[in-house]
């Protein structure tokens, strides 16, 4: 069988913003290896590409381990024999004050959005070098470019990303291997659904961010996962370290 010419490893595939990335490689003829913890979100998302000819093949996957992690990129390697982009897509929130928040929602959170990412780039990055090629993308968040209020573990996090990115940037691009973040607002997903659940009045948490936004919703996660595409095209070979926000404008500034 002839191996894929473009293929692409997506984290946290089974559902929001990685499950929608997943889709969108696949319909751009990537073949597409997915992981997550969540079987039956994956088998979705399988079900989800094959129905439209795209190739895409799924491994459990804890991104805190790296034994599992290391595994991914032989399996990507095996089945594709080159790795075109790799996508770190899964994440986790948790809200609370740091004095009230227990110490295991912290952990959770830096281990999964910040070590998850941290292992993936590890793992991408020995292969881009065997192959001098490869784009690198992770999904920050407009909380890793400002701070939020009861959410200071998860900004600590994803403030986190954007800082091993733009490293990641410095140390590989000489290599002709690149890499970018992107910073998405609220973007509707189950996760968003289940943080606005949450709250003490979930339509009032939910009007008073959509409030923010310039453009006046929250974000399709398909938009997102257009945007980390173009990010790992041919279309930005020469976009390397950027920190992308896609928050319809509410990092521009004061919006009323």
């Amino acid at each position: 069988m002839l191996q894929p010419k473009l293929s692409a490893v997506v984290t946290g595939a089974a559902s929001g913003i990685g499950q929608a990335t997943a889709l969108v490689f696949a319909q751009r003829g990537y073949a597409v290896l997915g992981c997550d913890l969540d079987p039956k979100g994956l088998e979705e998302t399988a079900a989800l590409i094959q129905s439209n000819g795209g190739h895409f093949d799924s491994l459990v996957t804890d991104v805190t381990q790296e034994s599992q992690i290391e595994e991914l990129f032989v399996e990507a390697k095996q089945k594709f024999g080159t790795v075109s982009a790799a996508v770190s897509c899964a994440g986790v929130a948790r809200t609370g004050k740091v004095h009230e928040a227990p110490r295991k929602d912290w952990d959770f959170q830096i281990a999964v959005n910040l070590t998850g990412t941290y292992l993936l780039s590890k793992y991408a990055m020995k292969t881009f070098v065997e192959q001098n090629a490869g784009a690198f993308v992770a999904v920050s968040s407009d909380a890793g470019v400002r701070g939020a209020s009861g959410y200071a573990a998860y900004c600590a996090s994803k403030h986190g990303v954007i800082g091993l990115v733009r490293c990641l940037a410095l140390d590989y691009g000489a290599l002709g291997i690149r890499a970018n973040a992107v910073c998405p607002g609220f973007v509707r997903t189950k996760m968003m659904d289940q943080l606005f659940a949450e709250a003490e009045n979930p339509e009032a948490e939910k009007k008073s961010y959509m409030k923010e936004v310039p453009l006046g919703r929250f974000a399709d996660p398909q938009e997102v996962g257009k945007v980390i595409f173009h990010l790992c095209s041919e279309d930005a070979a020469y976009t390397n370290g950027i920190i992308y926000s896609i928050d319809g404008g509410v990092t521009a500034g004061h919006f009323e």
